[in-house]
């Protein structure tokens, strides 16, 4: 597999993640609602799991459009972090979006893949 076809890999890696941490953001908004009213305020605890997941979702689609468009510097660290915050996502029970990371850094972690993204100026 060749570089160019491993950064649209994923690229789609990002865009499925994006909307797989979106459902589990509005997932878990919904459980900590219901469960804040039922069990008065102690559901309200879980109130950092749908954050995890918006700040993934975040960092998907900003890590999407940039491979997608490839003309601006630092996408590698814009698709590090996304990696990252991915793998960091499965607290909230999201293990689509941890492998996804992980094979998001595997790809990063390559010298003929930062070679390339350098060769293109945008690294």
């Amino acid at each position: 597999m060749n570089n160019n076809e491993q950064l649209n890999l994923l690229r789609t890696f990002f865009l499925i993640s994006g909307i797989v941490n979106g459902l589990y953001a509005f997932g878990w908004t919904g459980y900590t609602f219901i469960g804040g009213l039922i069990s008065c305020g102690i559901g309200c605890l879980f109130g950092a799991f749908p954050i995890i997941n918006i700040i993934a979702c975040v960092m998907d689609f900003v890590a999407y459009n940039r491979l997608n468009n490839m003309n601006r510097s630092g996408t590698y660290s814009s698709v590090q972090f996304a990696s990252i915050f991915d793998i960091v996502s499965v607290l909230t029970g999201n293990v689509a979006s941890m492998v996804f990371g992980i094979v998001g850094l595997v790809f990063l972690n390559n010298e003929e893949v930062k070679q390339y993204m350098k060769e293109k100026g945008i690294y």
